[in-house]
C-alpha cells in the first residue's frame, strides 16, 4: 500500500496477469499429461493385451509354417518348413517342379500380347 492508504495499482496489475498467466500454463500443461496418460493407459489395457483366440491363431500358423505336415496324404503330399523350401528354391535356382509356375528364363523380355486390330468399315 501506498503512504496514503492506497493499493498500488499497476503493481497489483502486474501480479494478477503474471498469476493469471502462470495459472493458464499449468492448466494446459496437466490437461496435455492427462491425455497422454490416458492413451498410454488405453495402450497397456486394450491394445498391447492380444485377444486368446488371435494368440491362438498366430501360434497355430507359426506351427504350420515351421513344421512338416501331411497336405493329402493318400496323394502324398507333405508341408515342409519355410525355411527348408526357401533353402530348395535358392539351391534349384528358383525352378519349381511344376511347369505353370516356372520363372521366365533370365534375359528373357517379356512381349507384350499383340494388340487386336479393329474391324475396318
Amino acid at each position: 500500500m501506498r503512504e496514503g492508504g492506497e493499493p498500488n495499482t499497476p503493481l497489483t496489475a502486474l501480479v494478477g496477469i503474471v498469476f493469471a498467466i502462470v495459472l493458464f500454463v499449468v492448466v494446459v500443461f496437466l490437461q496435455a499429461f492427462f491425455y497422454q496418460q490416458q492413451r498410454a493407459e488405453n495402450a497397456r489395457e486394450v491394445v498391447a493385451v492380444a485377444p486368446q483366440e488371435l494368440s491362438q491363431l498366430v501360434s497355430q500358423q507359426l506351427g504350420e509354417l515351421h513344421g512338416y505336415r501331411w497336405v493329402d496324404e493318400k496323394a502324398g503330399v507333405v508341408a515342409i518348413p519355410i525355411g527348408r523350401a526357401m533353402e530348395l528354391v535358392v539351391r534349384d535356382g528358383g525352378r519349381s517342379p511344376w511347369p505353370s509356375v516356372q520363372p521366365p528364363p533370365p534375359g528373357a523380355a517379356h512381349t507384350p500380347a499383340p494388340a487386336a486390330a479393329a474391324p475396318k468399315r
